[in-house]
This record gives structure tokens, C-alpha cells and sequence, in this order.
């Protein structure tokens, strides 16, 4: 074949066709003594969301698509019986019927094939490949939505959509390897069963079946936002790390470096857009599972998540970025130290939560600090999830539009970190074109190492 007759693709755009939709049952009916499933505290107060990730793998030629439906749907049922309440419908903001009432699984083809999409990946594309979007009226009731996708290259995309009333960023990861295992070998010993306790630690509140859940409204995200994609390599986390430390803060950690970095870059944004230089608050995804007293399993289903608040004043030295991560690692301390013991075991844990959030809320509202939201899903081995044709060549976020909210994700070589960044489009423009940030990281770069061919 001559080079002439080798020809690069000319990208156009995806569209995703869903041909057909089943229910998925878990594979042995839930004992009438596990029926009603309670929510803790902390799933109440927390919005009814769904949590979305996609898993990207490439074509296998010992296993064709057909099997891997088969296989998919088979072990999906199976590992349904053990994470039985996603199996359920939500009652009120107090309860999960857990009535075996099914997951949905949609089937879908892709007009392109996956080197296409991991040449340049966007929220738009990673949206097409999640069952629902992440606040569709099915959060109302709805637990777990599945996708499988199939590109015209025999690749395949796996997205979830689980709900934030049940499960945090660590619960979709340890249901995402069950299924998984299940699937690759027959049985969830290696991962071990899920553990569902999290009300033992946080007695639900005081709310009736007809409470409604807190909803994020779908006009608060429908606004001119851009969300990015920015790859920070393990060898630029090392160097930004060096850069980062302090006396106060010999060693940050990965998500500490990055995270101070993003918030020095988009405070710095937001400030010459505005004209104005307000306070800026960090709002930090923050793990309780083994903050509490006595800690929970590693295996426990739940949203096990709170955030902690760091603060900049305006000028120029509380920007600086070794004062940032000073002042993330002092908000975590207080959190750990003064937050969490007021909770467990705390009679008016609900008002204290409560207070907590109107507080948040309110300084958000007032206008007079900037605010941004992080969250990590980094360390939890998300590029495990080996279904039984290898491990993901790549994991996606669809990240929510919603302005200043970031979300971290470990890459897949390992040490890296992938932020999914939402900032206006001006913030955007002055954000992605910072010297500062851009010798450290690059803007959105392929998913692969090597360019694909295609032949004609």
C-alpha cells in the first residue's frame, strides 16, 4: 500500500445512538428484612445528583461485542444482589425501596471510532456516553443508570451514572470493580462485599417521606461556562511539589500542589476579568471514612464526603503559591480536628450540618468572596477496572457546567493527575494562557501516546 493511499481521518462530529434499552435485576431477590434501606444524615443533606464516570477500552478480537453485552449484563445482575439498594427507588428523602425494581442498560453506537475522541476529548463528547445527564429528572427516584457504547472500531465506553443519595466518588469506584471482577472472574472476593453502615455513624435526621431532597436546579449549570481539560505529567507534579514546599509545608501532597496551582491561576483570572480583588474561599472535597472514630471499612457504600474551606485574602502574598498550600493543609487539620468530632454521636449533628451548609451558601450568595469548588477522585485505582478484555485505556469525567468547580482525576500513567477545570469564558481565556500554570501542565493533549491511522 503506497503512502498515498494512507490517509489521516477527517474528524466530524460524534453522535451516539442508543438502539436498544433493557432492566437490569439483581440475579436473587432482596430479603424482605433488607426492603427498606435508610439513608444516613449525610445522604440526605446531599443533593440529588448523579455522580457519572466513563471507562474507554480498546477493541479485543478474542471477544466480540456481542459476548461483551452478554457478559455485561449477566454479572451486572450478579453484582446487583450484593449492591442491592441501587437496584431500588428512592422514597421521599428519608428511604430506598429496595423492591428490585432494576438498573437501566442502554446499548449505543458510536459514528466514529475512539482514537477519534481521545485525540481531543471534551465534555461534550464524554456527555454523549453517560445513560442520563447527571441532573435529568430520573435522580428523583432513580440509582444506577449503565451505557455500553460501542465505537465503529470495536472500542467500547462503559458510563455509569450512580446517585449521590447512595454514593460518593470512593462507592462508584468500589462498585465499578465488582461489577468488574464479577465480570473478568466469576466471584467479588478479590474486592471484597460492600459494607452498608454509614447511618450507624450518622443517624438519619428528622425528615418525613414527603421531605424533598435538596436538587441542583438546571438553570443554575445553564450558564456561559467552558469546562477544560489540563494534564499535569508525574514528572511536572514532582517539580511543582519542589516548588510548593514550605517550612510550614515540607511535602504537599499531589493533590495539594495542583489544587494550589489551579486556584492561584484561576484566582489570578477571575480578579483582572472583575477589577476587583475579594477574599477567595477553596471549598475541598474531604473523605470521612477515616476521619471518624471508629473509622469505616474500606468496603463502606455511602456518601462519606464534607468539604473544608481554605481562605485568600487579597494581595499579593496570600497568593502566593507555597501561602496556598499552607492554607489548604491548615483547613484540612481543622477540619479533621474540629468538625468531625462535633458530628459522631452528636445529637444536633443535623443542625450543625446544616449551619455549615447555610453558611457556605450564604457567603456564596453575598457576593463578596470568590468561590471555588474542588473535588478529588485521585487514589482510587480507576484504571483497575478490568472487565475481563484488559484495563480502560482511559477513564473520563462529563464534568458538571457549573462555574468554578474542578474536578481531579488520577491519569493513567501513574503519578499524574488530570484536572477537569469550569471557569466563564473570559476567566477561561486568561486561565489557560497563564505562564505560571502552563509550565506545569498542558491543555487538553491526546489520550494516547501515539497518533492513529487510518486506512482507507
Amino acid at each position: 500500500m503506497t503512502l498515498g493511499r494512507i490517509i489521516f481521518r477527517r474528524f466530524h462530529q460524534m453522535r451516539v445512538d442508543v438502539i436498544s434499552k433493557d432492566i437490569i435485576k439483581p440475579s436473587s431477590p432482596t430479603p424482605n428484612h433488607l426492603k427498606k434501606f435508610k439513608l444516613s444524615l449525610l445522604e440526605q443533606l446531599g443533593p440529588t445528583i448523579f455522580g457519572p464516570m466513563v471507562y474507554f477500552y480498546s477493541g479485543n478480537s478474542r471477544i466480540k461485542p456481542t459476548e461483551q453485552l452478554k457478559k455485561l449484563k449477566k454479572s451486572l445482575s450478579e453484582t446487583l444482589t450484593h449492591f442491592y439498594p441501587l437496584a431500588g427507588r428512592l422514597k421521599g428523602n428519608i428511604s430506598i425501596d429496595c423492591n428490585d425494581s432494576g438498573a437501566d442498560f442502554l446499548e449505543a453506537e458510536v459514528n466514529s471510532p475512539l482514537s477519534d475522541l481521545l485525540q481531543k476529548p471534551s465534555v461534550d463528547s464524554l456527555q454523549q456516553l453517560i445513560p442520563t445527564s447527571v441532573d435529568s429528572i430520573e435522580t428523583r427516584t432513580k440509582l444506577l443508570l449503565a451505557k455500553a457504547s460501542f465505537f465503529e472500531c470495536g472500542s467500547m465506553a462503559i458510563g455509569v451514572c450512580i446517585s449521590h443519595k447512595l454514593g460518593d466518588a470512593t462507592s462508584i469506584g468500589l462498585f465499578m470493580k465488582s461489577w468488574a471482577a464479577i465480570s473478568s472472574r466469576g466471584s467479588i472476593k478479590t474486592v471484597g462485599l460492600p459494607v452498608f453502615d454509614t447511618v450507624k455513624i450518622f443517624p438519619p435526621g428528622n425528615f418525613s417521606e414527603t421531605s424533598p431532597a435538596p436538587v441542583v436546579e438546571p438553570e443554575i449549570m445553564m450558564n456561559q461556562t467552558l469546562s477544560k481539560r489540563f494534564v499535569f505529567d508525574s514528572l511536572s507534579i514532582q517539580a511543582l511539589q519542589a516548588k510548593a514546599s514550605s517550612f510550614e509545608v515540607n511535602q504537599p501532597t499531589r493533590v495539594e500542589a495542583v489544587s494550589a496551582l489551579i486556584w492561584k491561576s484561576a484566582m489570578k483570572a477571575t480578579r483582572t476579568v472583575s477589577g476587583t480583588s475579594k477574599p477567595s474561599i477553596l471549598a475541598n472535597s474531604a473523605s470521612l471514612r477515616s476521619c471518624v472514630s471508629p473509622p469505616f471499612t474500606e468496603n463502606s457504600i455511602g456518601n462519606l464526603v464534607s468539604y473544608f474551606a481554605a481562605k485568600a485574602e487579597a494581595g499579593i502574598n496570600q497568593t502566593k503559591l507555597q501561602t496556598l498550600v499552607s492554607q489548604i493543609r491548615k483547613a484540612k487539620q481543622r477540619f479533621r480536628d474540629n468538625h468531625i468530632p462535633n458530628l459522631v454521636g452528636n445529637p444536633n449533628a443535623t443542625e450543625i450540618i446544616c449551619n455549615y451548609q447555610k453558611e457556605a451558601g450564604d457567603m456564596i450568595a453575598s457576593g463578596d468572596f470568590d468561590f471555588y469548588i474542588f473535588s478529588s477522585a485521585c487514589g482510587f485505582g480507576l484504571y483497575e477496572t478490568d472487565f475481563g478484555w484488559g484495563k480502560p485505556v482511559w477513564v473520563g469525567f462529563p464534568s458538571v457546567r457549573q462555574k468554578n468547580i474542578v474536578t481531579l482525576l488520577d491519569t493513567k500513567e501513574a503519578g499524574g493527575i488530570e484536572a477537569w477545570v469550569n471557569l466563564n469564558e473570559q476567566e477561561m481565556k486568561l486561565f489557560e494562557e497563564d505562564r505560571d500554570l502552563l509550565d506545569f501542565t498542558s491543555l487538553n493533549p491526546p489520550s494516547v501516546i501515539q497518533p492513529f491511522l487510518h486506512v482507507l
